[in-house]
């Protein structure tokens, strides 16, 4: 059997053949026979023509589908490409959250026609979605709910959900009182348990509830550590005003995930949602500009303060050669650290956010990795002294203990700021992912080597 990766390949290939050949109903025939998933792969790779010949031939469902998978780079150039007209047939058979997401990378003046193109409820409704923070429980909520007064019945409850949407997968039915504050929930197999005059009040069970405001990592943690499929939002009076499905949670796990890597990689999720190569380039040359200019203005100050107290040149290109090992790992053990904490912070466990505990755990970790780093260190260092500058030279003894103690000295202080700045970060309210990025490490890598110079420089005035 073929995989999946050479089926779709292969399905790319007959439709750039169709539409070369300009033979448009069998590609729309093949199109109709593919799965979205596929096409929303291919998608991505064709030209703006080619993009603008599928989605014509697209029936507005499938073409939902479709925009629905895509990335976001590309969903933002196929919605300009598309008439108001088009777009307006393709948002109504999304569903409301993933409708107010297309909506929202449009232009003001084409958002505006799109909404206008659509029935008046609807309309308003993926107004009042957009209006909520992308981020937040608001923004990725559906407003599509069973819902039934806290008084009724079970068979009230069935009746409600024949009633709803069929082409949403409801998991509960909400029971709330006359003015729609939440109540409580009724599962599927509590209804199907219960003889139909059931009172509802004698079979509803308390669920999670999320606030709208809800940041969507928060989320996240909850429907992980509940097991949840579903949760009902409700707003500041707690009334029920959406639900939240394990499916939503998914996007938003993958999406959380690609963040903190971006930003502990030194750049942005921005540069997804661009396919311009100067726009990805600036992303990531603020970072890197900000790590070259501070790594390079302190390396200029430290030679200069430094050199000045080495006197002798064997010495100072003996001290130098190790600066890169010491260097990188210093700032790579703070990195290590960093990552640890970072994620124990994201997951929202109990266990990470006592900075006490967290503390004493990666102290201990450091003090093993740091003894074991320095003795190797410096026993490599004393070889390679031997056998480049000979046992002539007065300064090898100095030199190998300056780079066993700056080595300990590096990992143990690079391990601090690993520790203490992804809980600093989040105090002030920025992602501690940053604490992982390029600015760190450089900061890790300069104070690393002060650390070694400043050793040495003792050592020698000592010994």
């Amino acid at each position: 059997m073929q995989n999946h990766h050479s089926q779709t390949k292969q399905l790319l290939e007959k439709i750039e053949e169709l539409i070369e050949s300009k033979d448009y109903q069998q590609l729309k025939d093949l199109l109709n026979v593919s799965r979205s998933s596929d096409l929303a792969e291919i998608v991505e790779v064709l030209d703006e023509i080619a993009r603008q010949i599928l989605f014509d031939l697209l029936d507005p469902k499938e073409a939902g589908e479709v925009l629905e998978k895509i990335d976001e780079a590309t969903r933002v150039e196929v919605v300009e490409e598309l008439s108001s007209e088009v777009l307006g047939g393709i948002v109504q058979t999304l569903p409301p959250d993933e409708a107010a997401d297309v909506v929202a990378v449009l232009s003001e003046d084409q958002a505006e026609e799109v909404l206008e193109s659509i029935p008046h409820a609807e309309s308003q409704q993926l107004e009042l979605l957009m209006s909520y923070g992308e981020d937040t429980a608001g923004g990725i909520m559906t407003p599509k709910v069973v819902k039934v007064g806290v008084d009724d019945c079970i068979r009230d409850c069935i009746r409600a959900y024949r009633l709803a949407d069929h082409k949403e997968h409801f998991y509960f039915v909400y029971a709330v009182e006359s003015n729609g504050k939440l109540v409580g929930a009724i599962d599927i197999q509590t209804l199907l348990k219960f003889p139909g005059g059931t009172p509802v009040r004698k079979v509803i069970k308390d669920v999670p509830v999320i606030h709208y405001k809800a940041d969507q990592e928060v989320i996240a943690n909850i429907f992980r550590k509940n097991d949840l499929i579903s949760a009902p939002v409700v707003d500041d009076n707690d009334i029920l005003i959406g639900r939240i499905t394990v499916d939503d949670i998914v996007d938003v796990m993958e999406e959380e995930a690609e963040e903190d890597v971006m930003k502990m990689a030194g750049t942005d999720p921005i540069e997804f949602e661009t396919r311009s190569s100067f726009k990805a380039a600036m992303v990531r040359l603020r970072w890197l500009i900000s790590c070259m200019v501070c790594g390079m203005t302190c390396s200029v100050i430290a030679y200069n303060f430094f050199q000045k107290q080495f006197s002798d040149p064997l010495l100072w290109a003996s001290l130098l050669t190790f600066v890169p090992a010491i260097a990188g790992v210093g700032g790579n053990s703070g990195t290590q650290t960093s990552t640890v904490v970072v994620r124990g912070l994201a997951t929202g466990d109990l266990a990470a956010l006592d900075i006490l505990n967290v503390y004493l755990r990666e102290c201990r970790i450091a003090i093993i990795v740091a003894f074991f780093c320095s003795i190797i260190s410096a026993i490599i260092a004393y070889v390679s002294m031997n056998m480049l500058a000979g046992t002539h030279s007065p300064y090898i003894s100095t030199i190998c203990l300056s780079v066993g103690l700056a080595m300990l000295m590096a990992i143990m202080f690079s391990t601090s700021i690993g520790l203490m700045l992804p809980f600093f970060f989040k105090k002030i309210g920025i992602d501690p992912a940053i604490s992982s990025g390029p600015l760190v490490t450089t900061t890790n890598d300069v104070i690393s080597s002060a650390v070694y110079f400043t050793i040495s420089l003792v050592l020698l005035h000592l010994l």
